[in-house]
């Protein structure tokens, strides 16, 4: 069973800070200190707020849906799927208003009831696919 205060967070995170990329929610969720773990190095609070500015330039009209969740001790799972109006911006790949999906898992660590830590694996390479940006076909999938 999965606490409703762990719960709230992770819809808070996708209503609130994705939807309406609402910058003051990450004060609210997060830790001082908190730290987002990416492909490109570990992030702060502040650096996820940039991130969410440009991700609102870019993407628009989101709806995003929370398909499973799993809490052990200290950490909550998420696995997500959303979709968003591709608006342009993004590695100079032209904007015709594509409508794509992205889905993902992410794991939230908390800490006296604030994330601490945030780890995500998305579909940014299915995204690039969607939006034409990537050689069709170049390969098998199974």
């Amino acid at each position: 069973m999965v606490s409703i205060e762990k719960k709230i967070t992770a819809e808070r995170w996708f209503n609130e800070y994705f939807s309406k990329g609402d910058l003051e929610v990450l004060d609210e969720l997060t830790t001082p200190d908190f730290l987002y773990h990416s492909k490109n190095g570990d992030n702060s609070r502040e650096k996820m707020k940039e991130f969410m500015t440009w991700y609102r330039s870019v993407f628009q009209d989101d709806e995003w849906v929370i398909d499973d969740l799993i809490e052990q001790g200290d950490k909550l799972v998420v696995r997500y799927t959303g979709w968003m109006t591709y608006k342009g911006g993004w590695f100079n790949i032209p904007s015709e208003n594509q409508r794509v999906k992205e889905t993902g898992i992410m794991i939230f660590i908390f800490q006296e009831g604030k994330v601490k830590e945030l780890w995500c694996e998305n579909s940014d390479a299915a995204i690039l696919n969607e939006l034409g940006a990537l050689t069709q076909n170049a390969h098998t999938v199974f």
